[in-house]
């Protein structure tokens, strides 16, 4: 930063830290009873917006005035620590989002899991029904058979009293 940046930043403050806003004058009008309804309220939000721009610029001014320069000898004794430091805030990162990716993974596998159990127990009732199907057909198609053969039987005996008449 060059001399003249600094001696900006740091030049002296005012003792009154008081922000006056100067309206120009017949753009609202000459007194506040002329200002529309709210329009009091966004200047106290515009003096509100100022005071913490000049709050954060004094707070930047003495960060600046406070920053330690250090010579090229102690600057390559910390620049490996510094780039340690670095790497292992990367790394850390990593390990935070691949935490994240696997408890998504793990999410996404019980749910899997519960879908898989649902889909097993489903099976399981339908080839019960089936089964039960089967049974009853069975008795159905034996229950046919032997009216089948009663019927057969009776058409015999039909047909013997009628060859006897």
């Amino acid at each position: 930063m060059s001399h003249s940046a600094t001696s900006r930043l740091s030049a002296p403050r005012p003792a009154n830290r008081d922000v006056n806003l100067v309206r120009p004058s017949g753009y609202y009008g000459n007194s506040a009873e002329s200002l529309a309804p709210g329009e009091a309220s966004r200047w106290g939000e515009a003096v509100g917006n100022i005071e913490d721009a000049r709050v954060a610029l004094d707070t930047l001014a003495r960060a600046i005035e406070d920053a330690v320069y250090l010579d090229e000898d102690a600057y390559n004794q910390v620049a490996p620590v510094m780039q340690y430091q670095r790497a292992s805030q990367v790394q850390q990162q990593r390990v935070t989002e691949l935490t994240l990716e696997l408890q998504e993974t793990n999410h996404k596998l019980e749910e899997c899991r519960a879908q898989k159990a649902a889909a097993d127990q489903r099976i399981t009732e339908m080839a019960l029904e089936l089964e039960n199907s089967t049974v009853v057909f069975k008795m159905h198609y034996s229950e046919l058979l032997s009216k089948e053969d009663e019927i057969a039987r009776l058409k015999a005996i039909i047909e013997g009293l009628s060859t006897n008449k």
